[in-house]
């Protein structure tokens, strides 16, 4: 079997052999190289799917920090009107002394005519005109109530009497305000109080005054 047989020259025969052995060698060779190919292959896709998510699946967002911008902007809005609040109060000043001119005063009497021996009420109204609010004393010793009977000076709420004290009030702009006093119908002197008559039937008339400013006078009858 290893001895050519044939007409031609045995080494005609031989490289036929191995010419047939090396195709088969060759086509061995080939197929062992592809299937490593196709093995490696398998394992790189096996490896790529079995990795980490690709970049493109990876949230780039950042965490959000212990204090977020918009935390961060409400607690400096509410800092900045806390602190405005306690300016607006550290600066906001209490209703100053009323002056003169922003008062209005007037003499008012409760009823326009009164019996012989009644006790007339008298009052003295005041008004704060100005622009704002305004604080004004209106003790007894700060009002004084006069009647008079034509040029004749009757009765005064300083005569005999004047009660110690004050008694502050917050006058709000174009608020009126009253202090009433009840007239006995006796007349009075200043420190005179002891030689006092009842008053007859006649026109009187009251006038009201507020630390020291004198307003609108106000007419009633006694019959």
């Amino acid at each position: 079997m290893l001895r050519p047989v044939g007409s031609q020259p045995p080494s005609v025969y031989w490289r036929r052999r191995l010419i047939l052995v090396g195709s088969i060698v060759l086509v061995i060779v080939l197929l062992v190289v592809t299937v490593q190919a196709l093995t490696s292959k398998d394992g790189s896709s096996s490896a790529a799917g079995s990795g980490s998510p690709s970049p493109s699946r990876v949230s780039t967002t950042a965490p959000p920090s212990s204090t977020s911008p918009a935390t961060s902007s409400a607690a400096s809005s509410s800092s900045a009107k806390s602190s405005g609040s306690s300016s607006s109060a550290r600066t906001t000043a209490p209703p100053a002394m009323c002056r003169s001119a922003a008062l209005s005063i007037s003499a008012v009497v409760a009823d326009p005519s009164y019996k012989v021996g009644a006790a007339p009420k008298l009052e003295l109204q005041v008004t704060n005109v100005g622009k704002a609010p305004c604080v004004q004393d209106l003790a007894d010793k700060q009002v004084v109530l006069k009647v008079y009977n034509g040029e004749s000076r009757v009765w005064g709420s300083h005569d005999c009497e004047v009660q110690p004290g004050t008694d502050l009030r917050t006058l709000a702009v174009n608020n009126s305000v009253r202090v009433t006093l009840t007239w006995s119908g006796f007349t009075s002197r200043p420190d005179n109080c002891k030689s006092r008559q009842r008053v007859g039937a006649g026109t009187y008339t009251l006038y009201a005054t507020l630390s020291g400013k004198t307003g609108k006078a106000a007419q009633f009858t006694i019959s």
